[in-house]
């Protein structure tokens, strides 16, 4: 089912990490942990866990399917076009995304405990905003679809293909603050329940509408189905945050101080981060038409699958790596950092093996024998999914250390070079079937420069460790101001 954004970063935006107040909810234990204690904790991490991660490869599966029909029905080419409104409408979102979950989730808690019910008025306050947001996003997109039509950019079938992926990707805009609402409470477990059972029931309805109407009956699809989706999740989220935080008292919510500057950094990220992946589909249609796009698309298909199968790793570190460091205990944070290398490690290189040998069968199952010339440039990518898994913990340890900017260097230096490498190939490679496997060789080579620069800093970020570096600036001064302090 269509959602804001990739299950990737995102299968949910949600995933790339959880705030250091999510530690005093039921998902996540706190403090020294008794025997007993610690065996509690942990079927509470593995029930989180196994509920974020049977969500998310629901949703990956589904949206896999969903590729393969509209291959089948209509050619990689009008697969193609579609894939490509849907990408350019993700990118104009991104630019308009001020990322209000990450400071829903970093400025409610700190706002409650100036009294009851407070969060509670912060939380609806900033979800007000992040609607309002989407829905001028929205409008200035459709007019600016219709203003294409009317001078002649595009026309027919193209024209509701833009504009009903403009709706949809409008649609979804909430459902960040709506993540950030279920962790909040400490109902991320309910959340990938909820997710699971909305991806099923919109993809029955979508795929319905593919096979009966085509791509714009599809898209019209998706635009219902990710409109009630959304407004499921929102409801949902507001109810867990009033059931925690109580009813919001009468009166207009104060914003917190340094709430812009987070916005402007968190924003930043988020978007780069997405438009790494989202980028790529825009400008492989531009350069290479609309048969790249569907190539990259099906090639990359199983690196997303085990792309979100480890981000649930990511979410359940944050609040562990941000309790430690705001305790100091640099030898926690390096051994949470390096334990889950060493686990997700291992399971890319199974994961990498296994692939080699039936990933063109499976490819030419699915998508149909045609494309089984895309086999090598799907393993080869796979590789490079499993390792960056190894550096999972990237996507949030230095915003729970204090250090934000740093994942937003990476992410720009690394998207940069990955588009820059995009139209290289693009030039010199002719056929789309030879673009894609250069591409992916070269993604490989960035993904193993990045890796070992991570772990390089990781020693940097860890330590040395102290309360005054790491802590939230509330816990120094005294006073709840709801940030960690940005370096």
């Amino acid at each position: 089912m269509p959602v804001r954004s990739e299950p990737d970063d995102e299968v949910n935006r949600q995933q790339g990490g959880t705030s250091p107040s999510f530690a005093t909810s039921p998902d996540a234990a706190t403090g020294p942990p008794t025997h007993g204690g610690q065996r509690r904790s942990w079927r509470r991490h593995l029930r989180t866990f196994g509920s974020l991660t049977a969500a998310s490869q629901v949703e990956s599966a589904l949206s896999f399917a969903t590729t393969a029909v509209l291959v089948r029905l209509v050619g990689s080419a009008g697969a193609g076009e579609v894939l490509f409104a849907q990408s350019l409408a993700t990118i104009w979102f991104l630019l308009w995304d001020p990322r209000f979950e990450d400071a829903q989730q970093r400025f409610v808690p700190a706002e409650q405990l100036r009294g009851q019910g407070k969060g509670t008025r912060l939380y609806v306050r900033l979800l007000r905003l992040d609607v309002a947001a989407g829905v001028l996003a929205t409008v200035v997109g459709a007019v600016a679809v219709v203003a294409a039509a009317a001078i002649g950019w595009i026309s027919g079938d193209r024209f509701w293909q833009f504009l009903l992926a403009v709706l949809a990707a409008g649609a979804a805009t909430p459902s960040g603050s709506a993540a950030a609402g279920y962790a909040i409470a400490g109902q991320l477990s309910r959340l990938g329940g909820v997710r699971l059972v909305l991806a099923v029931v919109g993809s029955v309805i979508t795929l319905t509408a593919l096979l009966v109407t085509g791509p714009v009956g599809y898209l019209a699809a998706a635009l219902v189905t990710t409109s009630v989706s959304t407004y499921v999740l929102t409801v949902g989220a507001c109810r867990r945050v009033r059931e925690k935080y109580g009813r919001p008292p009468a009166g207009r919510a104060v914003m917190p101080s340094g709430l812009l500057p987070f916005l402007v950094k968190s924003s930043a990220t988020g978007s780069v981060s997405l438009a790494s992946d989202t980028g790529v589909s825009v400008l492989a249609g531009i350069l290479g038409g609309p048969t790249l796009v569907t190539y990259l698309k099906i090639a990359n298909a199983p690196a997303r699958l085990f792309s979100s199968f480890v981000s649930p790793v990511a979410t359940q570190l944050y609040p562990r790596i941000a309790r430690d460091g705001a305790a100091g205990r640099r030898a926690a944070v390096m051994r949470d950092a390096l334990r889950s290398s060493a686990l997700t490690g291992v399971i890319g290189a199974v994961a990498v093996v296994t692939a080699a040998g039936i990933i063109g069968a499976l490819i030419g199952l699915v998508y149909g024998p045609d494309y089984t010339i895309l086999s090598t440039s799907a393993v080869v990518l796979l590789a490079g999914a499993a390792l960056r898994g190894t550096v999972v913990w990237c996507k949030v340890l230095p915003s729970a250390l204090g250090f934000p900017g740093v994942r937003l260097t990476f992410l720009t230096v690394e998207g940069v070079c990955q588009l820059g490498m995009l139209v290289v190939v693009a030039q010199v490679w002719s056929t789309a079937e030879r673009s894609a496997l250069a591409f992916s060789w070269g993604s490989l080579g960035l993904v193993c420069l990045s890796t070992a620069g991570w772990f390089v800093l990781l020693r940097h970020l860890a330590g040395p460790l102290s309360v005054t570096k790491t802590a939230p600036r509330s816990a120094r001064l005294g006073t709840p101001r709801g940030a960690l302090r940005q370096d």
